[in-house]
């Protein structure tokens, strides 16, 4: 439900610059009090932050974290949804298609950003988006570089963690498809002795699916191979996989011959 904003008084508009200026347009109660303390006691500011988002002047992402709402009139951005991830879930990265857009490699509009984290967390409409986390175990927890935006360090998956991601938490069609696409389509830009180094940790599944994948690319899969020539058991790319590749002794689908 969006909320009529009411018009900003004098100590409130300056207010709102200077947490801006200070701290980007995610801030804590804590970074509100620290500006206003030397003019109002602790619940003075509790009740001012309260008239605030009553005006939808402030979003609550979560218990005393707050976004900055409708600054687009006063000549700031909207809000970051990467900042928005780490802040819900400090040990997370944001990982599949958001991590491969903010490399420019994924230009359709999202309405989900996923993020790969060590605890649950429910997923979180906010603003029009939804925040989702996928739990995983920490050896998996890797392959993310952090990125200050907004005053905030940021933790985004690499372009080769992110698909490596795609096809261990999302595997279907579509993420298998899109992998493949922009292996293709980024082949210069790619690191695959990156990639290599990560697909080592990765399940053997992965290992399989990866280096079938390089193959259609083109690219030389010899190291993952090298991983996975002694198995002797088989993996499907998905249930729907019928047609078998004896190299990596995988199942997949008929459209990639």
């Amino acid at each position: 439900m969006n909320t009529k904003r009411t018009i900003l008084s004098e100590r409130e508009s300056s207010l709102i610059e200077d947490l801006i200026a200070g701290h980007g347009i995610i801030v804590t109660f804590g970074q509100v009090y620290r500006e206003l303390k030397a003019r109002m006691s602790r619940q003075a500011a509790r009740n001012l932050i309260s008239k605030l988002m009553k005006n939808g002047w402030l979003v609550t992402i979560k218990r005393g974290v707050y976004e900055l709402a409708g600054l687009e009139s006063r000549g700031f951005g909207s809000l970051s949804t990467f900042k928005t991830a780490q802040v819900l879930v400090k040990n997370s990265y944001v990982s599949f298609e958001a991590a491969l857009q903010h490399y420019g490699m994924f230009d359709q509009h999202l309405k989900t950003i996923t993020s790969v984290s060590l605890k649950r967390y429910k997923t979180s409409e906010i603003q029009g988006t939804n925040y989702r986390f996928i739990k995983t175990k920490k050896e998996l927890f890797y392959g993310y570089e952090e990125k200050r935006i907004e005053n905030h360090l940021v933790k985004i998956a690499t372009p080769e963690k992110a698909m490596l991601d795609l096809l261990n938490f999302k595997r279907n069609a579509y993420s298998i498809d899109l992998v493949l696409e922009k292996i293709k389509e980024y082949k210069k830009d790619l690191d695959f002795e990156r990639l290599n180094e990560f697909c080592e940790k990765q399940a053997v599944t992965v290992q399989r699916i990866t280096g079938f994948l390089l193959d259609r690319a083109d690219i030389n899969s010899g190291h993952l191979h090298d991983l996975i020539k002694t198995r002797k058991n088989c993996a499907r790319m998905t249930k729907d996989s019928a047609k078998f590749n004896a190299k990596w002794r995988l199942y997949y689908e008929e459209r990639f011959e």
